[in-house]
């Protein structure tokens, strides 16, 4: 009971007309348990809003389960189907939104977390239907030489290479992430979504093509994409201030277990992170783009949580059949601005 005697269950819920608009499209056998469960998750957090965000989220839950209902069933073979573990969209690879959750983003009250960074216009949201939202993850390390420049010099490649950026705001969700201090292979990591492998692949000549681009190594870059619902904006990561981003390689002895032990050994895999609270887990299918089978990535406010996870994950049954040569990488989330400026110049 609240201090002001008012039950939880009757505390007034705010709709935002997004939100609104967003419940209209669920399908209509769930409409009513997506409502409640969207104001139960608004009084639990104390926020007291539904937004756009939450509805999505428990939308997809929702048909998560719906598919896993049905993939439970006995086939004709006398097994049960199995399970995939991370080839979902970013919402149904989310655990319940109530309790210690998967994907359960927390950020001060009334954060949208499936809104873009608009601060500098680097991101873009696309209210067009989806079918599969492509991400690239490039690691680029900063060759010394930069830094030896004229003021004048740097300042104009700063300028050049941010105007880059933002030029493809419109049909590229771009976030950026520093790295300074942090990784000795790297300096500034870049996590790009969109719809169009080639305008990812323009964007990055285009880059590499400023006079800043010159001095920029690439050291790494994953690929990914992720299998979207209809009528769903571009997948955007949270507002959190740390990344873990790290490819999973199968190996050929996990593809030689029987389906229904993939699926017992993926299940368990799957409840590592509803022990973790403050951390959103999404898992990118990435074979047949990259060398990799999946890219994990981890966000957080909090860098003990994120080497409390990963602990975790290697304890599990599936860590031994994922080829460990492959390091994921931790960064900090900061504006384009902020990290050219602590590039030097």
């Amino acid at each position: 009971m609240p201090e002001g005697g008012t039950p939880e269950s009757e505390k007034s819920v705010v709709w935002t007309d997004d939100a609104q608009a967003l419940l209209k499209k669920v399908p209509f056998f769930i409409r009513k348990n997506v409502e409640k469960e969207a104001e139960d998750y608004a009084r639990q957090n104390a926020s007291g809003k539904v937004d756009a965000g939450v509805i999505a989220r428990i939308k997809s839950l929702k048909m998560e389960r719906s598919d896993e209902t049905q993939s439970d069933h006995v086939s004709p073979e006398g097994t049960a189907a199995p399970e995939e573990f991370p080839t979902t969209s970013p919402e149904a690879v989310a655990a319940p939104l109530s309790g210690r959750s998967a994907g359960k983003e927390v950020h001060p009250k009334g954060t949208n977390v499936t809104s873009a960074r608009s601060d500098e216009g680097e991101s873009a949201l696309s209210e067009s239907p989806l079918s599969k939202d492509f991400s690239s993850f490039s690691l680029f390390r900063l060759d010394p030489g930069w830094r030896k420049l004229h003021p004048t010099e740097i300042g104009h490649g700063k300028r050049e290479f941010h105007e880059i950026v933002k030029s493809y705001s419109n049909q590229i969700s771009v976030y950026s992430y520093c790295l300074v201090g942090l990784h000795g292979t790297g300096d500034l990591l870049l996590w790009r979504t969109g719809t169009s492998l080639e305008v990812l692949q323009e964007m990055t000549g285009k880059m590499l093509s400023t006079f800043f681009g010159r001095y920029l190594i690439t050291e790494k870059n994953y690929m990914g994409y992720l299998t979207q619902q209809n009528n769903r904006s571009i997948f955007t990561p949270s507002k959190s201030r740390f990344i873990h981003v790290k490819p999973i390689i199968m190996t050929q002895e996990w593809h030689q277990l029987a389906p229904f032990i993939r699926s017992v050994i993926e299940r368990e895999a799957r409840e590592i992170a509803p022990r973790f609270s403050g951390i959103r887990l999404t898992s990118m299918a990435s074979y047949g783009l990259d060398e990799s089978d999946y890219v994990m990535v981890l966000e957080s406010d909090s860098p003990e949580i994120l080497v409390e996870f990963n602990s975790a994950f290697q304890g599990a049954q599936i860590y031994r059949y994922i080829a460990d040569s492959q390091r994921g990488i931790t960064a900090i989330s900061r504006s384009m601005s902020d990290i050219l400026d602590l590039l030097g110049g």
